[in-house]
């Protein structure tokens, strides 16, 4: 048995060599870069077909940032990993499916109303949302609530929305299982046949993963991680917590919808715990608001965000690479961090002894 200085004298050394980065504790966290959303189209030029997108940000400017950070500083992070907004025809967040304008939420009325289900499963693809008015017309005073337009008949202008859609049936037969919510009007974009691709100057590769949201006709996503009701998840929570993940450099559009809603999600109690860097000139808000656009990166700080501006991602250090001891104890895992730490012991017993 070793006396109490040499078992000292042992801890010391441990010590030392973890601090030093020879020995790396299996399990340690990684990072990824997340691209919001940086899609034909929500870009006002640079996209595959040349023109401007079919709900056009002024964001290309944003592309060769993001491609610099990839192409400079891709040391940081274990991956890239982008966003894609993927609609069907005629989903739930177009005005058009309501028979109403493009952005009519901002004239003065608000959000359409809706009605919505929580699936046993917890999942965004098994939600649904109604809109509430389908449900009872006459629940709705339309001179104050934004309502589709007169003469509109879901039925008729456009059954996709409330055909097979369990909200539809459950909310109006069982008004207390459902819940309240509101969206906003947007164009009809990102279709799954459409402008949902990747602009050809984007760095991304056919390995990189991608994140699909806003699949489900009946229910719209801005996070990445979750619906807009907060009560439905994606999958990239679970596919992240399983590779590790708990840092976040995130990147894209819109700063003020998705790349806003994301980053929130990352620092709540929805998701697991991230330390989130938001890349403030890598992102732009819709319409170019400047309000707007602050106005986000102020309320994502105050979420717990570290606001970046790409400069400083480029003048961050690559983390240290550990010698061939190190590589082979993290792929190894405890077990060879213990037969080191044994043989240690046994080393300094012999030097003292």
């Amino acid at each position: 048995h070793l006396g109490e200085p040499c078992k000292l004298r042992v801890a010391s050394m441990f010590r030392f060599l973890l601090s030093s980065g020879f020995l790396v504790a299996s399990g340690a966290g990684k990072a990824v870069f997340l691209v919001i959303d940086t899609q034909d189209c929500f870009l006002e030029a640079n996209t595959t077909s040349g023109e401007a997108g079919s709900l056009a940000v002024p964001a290309s400017q944003i592309i060769p940032l993001i491609n610099s950070i990839r192409a400079e500083k891709s040391c940081l992070f274990e991956e890239v990993i982008f966003t894609q907004d993927y609609h069907p025809a005629g989903h739930i967040s177009f005005g058009s499916t309501h028979g109403l304008a493009p952005f009519s939420h901002l004239a003065g009325k608000g959000s359409l109303p809706l009605k919505c289900i929580s699936p046993e499963s917890g999942l965004t693809k098994d939600g649904a949302c109604c809109p509430g008015y389908y449900i009872d017309s006459s629940a709705y005073n339309c001179s104050e609530v934004l309502c589709p337009p007169d003469g509109w008949d879901y039925d008729v202008n456009m059954s996709a929305i409330v055909t097979n859609n369990p909200a539809c049936t459950t909310c109006a037969d069982t008004p207390e299982a459902c819940f309240d919510m509101v969206q906003a009007m947007w164009t009809d974009h990102c279709l799954q046949s459409g402008d949902s691709t990747f602009p050809p100057s984007l760095d991304k590769t056919d390995t990189d993963l991608v994140v699909q949201k806003g699949t489900n006709l009946f229910v719209d996503a801005y996070s990445a991680f979750a619906d807009n009701t907060k009560s439905l998840k994606t999958q990239l929570d679970d596919v992240m917590a399983g590779k590790g993940i708990d840092t976040l450099y995130v990147a894209g559009i819109a700063t003020d919808v998705c790349v806003h809603a994301t980053v929130i999600d990352a620092l709540s109690d929805l998701t697991s715990n991230y330390t989130v860097y938001v890349i403030k000139d890598a992102s732009a808000a819709v319409q170019g608001s400047q309000t707007n656009f602050d106005a986000s990166v102020e309320a994502m700080k105050d979420a717990g965000a570290t606001i970046l501006q790409t400069a400083d991602v480029l003048a961050m250090d690559c983390p240290v690479t550990t010698n061939d001891t190190a590589t082979e104890v993290e792929s190894s895992g405890a077990s060879q961090v213990s037969a080191l730490f044994t043989a240690s012991m046994a080393a300094m017993a012999a030097l003292t002894y």
